[in-house]
């Protein structure tokens, strides 16, 4: 049978193992076996899937989650980049996508989109202590008087355990 592909990419929506596939998006137990550090100065979780293969997933941006070796965890396979590199992102301990957090707001500032235009946001501090940015929502926050102790904000993404928000209200 053949593997579906995306279409944008032409790469493998799952994870080939010997004795399986990993479906991108989908969460698996994942055992934590052991940590190394790499030729690349990076230390890595070495991880074990369903199938017993093993996988490498960095340490750094999950130190907050506590994970311990010999115990399991839920962990997404979030993506597969062009190189076949496999990007994994384990369950957030305290956050869950969709979920609403307040977070405290820090200052104004501006930052470069995609298109290299420059776009104002607010800085603020998420619930794990992280600076992030939010779009405003409305003209009235672009003022500089505009200088709200919290704003709600929606858990849009996370992403190398780091929460994406999205304000709302």
């Amino acid at each position: 049978m053949l593997e579906p592909f995306l279409q944008d990419m032409g790469t493998s929506e799952f994870v080939n193992n010997k004795q399986g596939e990993l479906e991108i998006n989908r969460y698996y137990p994942f055992l934590f076996v052991k940590t190394t550090d790499m030729p690349d100065g990076i230390e890595y979780y070495i991880i074990e899937d369903i199938f017993g293969n093993r996988h490498l997933m960095e340490k750094a941006p999950y130190e907050q989650y506590g994970f311990i070796l010999g115990e399991k965890a839920e962990i997404r396979i979030d993506k597969i980049n062009c190189k076949g590199k496999v990007f994994f992102e384990p369950k957030h301990p305290r956050h869950s996508l969709g979920s609403t957090v307040e977070v405290a707001f820090i200052k104004h500032s501006s930052e470069f989109d995609k298109f290299q235009e420059e776009i104002p946001v607010l800085m603020v501090k998420d619930p794990d202590g992280n600076i992030a940015s939010v779009k405003p929502t409305n003209d009235n926050q672009l003022k500089p008087d505009f200088k709200p102790e919290f704003l709600k904000c929606e858990v849009h993404k996370i992403s190398k355990g780091r929460l994406i928000l999205r304000q709302i209200g």
